[in-house]
């Protein structure tokens, strides 16, 4: 446990915080009203409901699974937690391609796990870098007659892109374990596992509302599974371990649709947009990406290309990794906060 790398997020002033890939957009002031009225009425001096009835039941329909099938948490890494705590622990192999999100090793790690890591494959498929997965590499570790546990970041963090479809299921009917499939990024891509729970019913869909709902300081995720599994996640789970205002907020979101859905659009159109002009930049790789950031290679040394951002009050995120040595990743900001940081790379990249 002494040598594990904990997750620490920057604290650099900076005036365009571009390095935890949350939105540059705040929810309406409408809907902020909706939920102080809804608070106003509400008793704090109680325990909220533990088990977020009303939330499972607006998912249920933004989903399309029965409200059985749903659990929610404090944020996706609380329900990577208590996955790990239900399905992994002592003597349990986690099986992680990397790089990917670091919350699964070091929660894999403090549950008890052996955690075994296979490196994805970066290949050049029509003329542009993409990651994948090593399934051969993968299933060299599968124990028919032992449980285990996976995890796929589907579009991956922080490579930015999906896997293919077809691999996934490839490992997914494989596997003698549970397959937590991580969609933070879903609604950027819209590809999903979650309608075919009843052909896997060993995977589990996560979810979260930090992205594309504009809610990462009120820390609510969910999981999507059978309802085997979400018994077992109950079991493990804090007691009330989702704010009274973190599920009104959520509620009142997911009632407002209409608002997501316009958002999304801008972000996938900034997205687009920002990655056409970074392409024009000499120096840099570009990763594809199906989320709302990119990981980005550099011709020069990253940690001076990380610092001098930094001077123009831009934050990035550096990664760990041999496979990382270089890249920053940055999410996508709004077109005025896109502009600043081309403008800043192609001037420190020139230099």
């Amino acid at each position: 446990m002494l040598n594990l790398e904990p997750y620490k997020p920057s604290k650099e002033a900076c005036d365009i915080k571009l390095d935890a890939n949350e939105s540059p957009y705040d929810i309406p002031q409408e809907v902020k009203e909706r939920i102080w009225q809804r608070l106003k009425r509400e008793k704090i001096n109680f325990y909220y409901d533990p088990s977020c009835d009303e939330l499972r039941e607006e998912l249920s329909k933004y989903v399309g699974v029965k409200a059985g099938q749903i659990f929610v948490g404090s944020g996706s890494d609380e329900i990577i937690s208590d996955l790990l705590f239900a399905f992994a622990g002592p003597g349990r192999d986690v099986i992680i391609p990397v790089p990917a999100f670091s919350s699964y090793e070091i929660f894999a790690t403090v549950s008890g796990a052996n955690v075994i890591k296979v490196p994805l494959l970066l290949e050049k498929q029509n003329e542009a870098w993409r990651w994948d997965l090593d399934v051969e590499g993968i299933k060299k570790h599968f124990k028919k007659d032992e449980p285990q546990m996976m995890f796929l970041c589907y579009p991956n963090n922080p490579t930015g892109d999906y896997f293919s479809e077809e691999k996934i299921l490839d490992l997914i009917e494989s596997f003698n374990g549970i397959v937590a499939v991580d969609e933070a990024y879903f609604e950027f891509g819209r590809k999903t596992f979650a309608n075919r729970l009843s052909k896997y019913p060993n995977v589990t869909v996560i979810r979260t509302f930090s992205k594309i709902f504009s809610m990462a300081g009120l820390r609510v995720g969910y999981a999507i599974a059978d309802e085997t599994i979400i018994e077992q996640l109950y079991k493990v789970k804090l007691p009330y371990n989702v704010t009274l205002f973190s599920q009104i907020a959520a509620v009142e979101i997911l009632k407002n649709l209409d608002w997501v859905e316009a958002l999304r659009d801008e972000l996938v159109k900034s997205r687009d947009e920002l990655k056409a002009e970074l392409d024009k930049v000499p120096g840099i790789i570009v990763y594809p990406s199906n989320t709302n950031f990119f990981l980005c290679e550099f011709e020069k040394p990253r940690d001076l290309v990380y610092e001098k951002l930094l001077e123009k009050g831009i934050l990035t995120r550096k990664l760990n990794g041999e496979k990382l040595k270089n890249v920053l990743r940055f999410c996508v900001g709004s077109p005025e906060q896109n502009k600043v940081l081309v403008d800043a790379l192609r001037q420190i990249l020139s230099e």
